[in-house]
């Protein structure tokens, strides 16, 4: 019997050549794959970061163009401002807040809606102080302000 030409358990050149180069330059590979895998978390780190920050931002705006609803929203029916100005600024808040409150979350864009709807179907019914008008404008504010804030208590 003869012995095979190619004797599978002994390695051929290409492999002993490449055992060899990645023996040679295993500190320059490592230190390639701990640069590369810290490039990639510090890159979607930075972008996880930016996204919260403008959730953030977003949601203080909500929260403050909420407060100035509300407060439009009681002058209109404590105080008997039924001034064109007063409407026009309910509107423009409640466009507002409509408007940022996707930003800031999917349930926030839904309860945004929802207030836009209460607004719109109770602006005119404040005017006859209309005390069920005042209660689902105010609950459709309280709601939205409460989604609000606990979407910036998830953020880290």
């Amino acid at each position: 019997m003869t012995a095979s030409i190619h004797d599978s358990s002994a390695p051929t050149p290409w492999r002993t050549a490449l055992a060899s180069g990645v023996r040679r330059h295993a500190v320059a590979l490592i230190s390639l794959a701990v640069a590369l895998f810290g490039t990639s978390y510090n890159t979607w780190r930075n972008q996880t970061t930016e996204a919260h920050r403008n959730t953030r931002a977003a949601a203080f705006m909500v929260l403050d163009a909420l407060g100035q609803l509300q407060e439009i929203s009681d002058r209109r029916f404590y105080g008997g401002d039924r001034s064109d100005a007063n409407r026009i600024g309910g509107w423009g808040k409640v466009s507002a807040v409509h408007d940022l409150a996707p930003l800031v979350s999917p349930a926030g864009k839904a309860r945004a809606d929802a207030l836009f709807e209460a607004w719109k179907e109770n602006i005119d019914k404040l005017d006859a102080r209309d005390e069920d008008a005042e209660k689902r404008i105010t609950d459709s504010i309280a709601t939205l302000r409460a989604s609000v804030l606990a979407d910036l208590q998830t953020l880290n």
